[in-house]
């Protein structure tokens, strides 16, 4: 499953991160959009395994309304996938 996640976050770019957090009702700016994904795609593993050593990181580096929600999508999807991601 890992291999799977991380070939999709290979793949991942900025249009598709920017429709994924519009959908979710989450405004970020270009800057805020690039630092997220450059974060996931080269922390990928270690963010699962330290998760709040990455949300300080995000707080610190998106605006708060969108830190947020980004913090609640993380956790609801690490959760309801919590058992193909360890």
């Amino acid at each position: 499953m890992k291999s799977l996640i991380k070939n999709y976050i290979d793949k991942l770019d900025i249009i598709k991160l920017n429709e994924f957090a519009l959908k979710n009702d989450i405004d970020l700016t270009n800057d805020e959009l690039e630092y997220l994904l450059n974060l996931v795609q080269n922390n990928f593993e270690d963010i699962l395994v330290n998760e709040d050593k990455y949300l300080n990181l995000v707080e610190k580096n998106i605006n708060n309304v969108a830190f947020i929600k980004v913090k609640e999508l993380f956790l609801y999807y690490k959760n309801r996938y919590k058992g193909y991601l360890f």
